[in-house]
């Protein structure tokens, strides 16, 4: 067998902030479950200023095929943007889960990965940004995920790769 070295974490200089949610079609929603999840992000990463990216990320999630509650950043191991006219930005890092329902073992050992693509400027018409994430547990197993386009007010700016 090859030996493999895992990959490296690099970010490139990057800012990512701002709030919405996202309504997922009816299959995610039903008597318990709003269908909705939302994602409040604040995260900067300028290596002239500090080693990593530094920062917050939630996301609230109240899908029916997930846990309820919500996947709070620990740590924020990975930013990489592109793009000039719609900014995309990726986002990696650990998370921990807290459920709605604390009677239930939350998920532990959490990672979450975070794309947003910030498809127009506050108060501009047009198309909604994008958010999508997914959060494995410790042995690998999805514990949530989803896509979807920002509903009003949300916004989330991502600036470009170069300041």
């Amino acid at each position: 067998m090859n030996i493999q070295i895992p990959n490296f974490h690099i970010s490139d200089k990057s800012k990512v902030g701002g709030s919405g949610n996202v309504t997922l079609v009816p299959d995610r929603k039903d008597a318990s479950h709003s269908g909705i999840f939302g994602v409040k992000v604040d995260v900067v990463f300028d290596p002239a200023v500090n080693d990593y990216p530094t920062g917050s990320v939630r996301i609230d999630v109240d899908l029916t095929d997930a846990f309820k509650g919500f996947a709070e950043a620990t740590t924020i191991e990975q930013i990489n943007t592109h793009g000039k006219h719609t900014p995309t930005a990726y986002l990696t890092g650990r998370c921990r889960v807290t459920l709605a329902e604390p009677n239930i073992g939350a998920p532990r050992g959490c990672r979450f990965w975070l794309l947003i693509a910030n498809n127009k400027q506050s108060g501009e018409q047009g198309t909604p940004d994008v958010a999508s994430f997914v959060v494995f547990d410790r042995e690998g197993k999805r514990v949530a995920y989803g896509t979807g386009p920002l509903t009003a007010p949300g916004n989330i700016e991502v600036s470009p790769t170069v300041l």
